[in-house]
């Protein structure tokens, strides 16, 4: 003896899907959590432009900076120390600067990528320049 049992048309499953999805934008809207969640995202677009336009402002003023040297290891030597590396701008707002010899550093370029600025003595290494490489 064979048993048929009655299933579910898939129509009915995907209309199903579709009503609850439907009922939960209906409650987030009339709860106001529609409302909650555009002002949680919309805060985050002003803190990243906040952060690039301060990066940018880093960037350009190291650049200026770096034009009244003659010498790239003195020009290398600003960057290293300037706020756009020590603020970790170097790691994530893409740049470049063009040295007097006419090497280009580029930054930007992921934690993973550096290079050493030499300070002239030989106890200390040098300085690392994080995101940036010179090329």
């Amino acid at each position: 003896m064979v048993k048929r049992t009655q299933g579910l048309p898939l129509n009915t499953v995907i209309l199903a899907i579709i009503a609850i999805v439907v009922a939960v934008f209906l409650i987030l809207i009339f709860t106001g959590g529609i409302g909650k969640f555009t002002r949680q995202t919309g805060q985050v677009t002003p803190s990243n432009q906040t952060i690039s336009a301060q990066c940018s402002e880093y960037a350009s003023s190291i650049e200026t900076q770096m034009g009244t040297s003659t010498d790239p290891n003195v020009q290398l030597q600003m960057l290293a120390n300037s706020q756009y590396v020590s603020s970790n701008c170097s790691v994530y707002f893409q740049y470049s600067f063009t040295l007097y010899n006419g090497s280009e550093v580029v930054c930007g370029l992921g934690s993973g990528t550096s290079f050493s600025v030499s300070t002239g003595t030989s106890n200390n290494g040098g300085t690392t320049i994080w995101g940036c490489e010179l090329q």
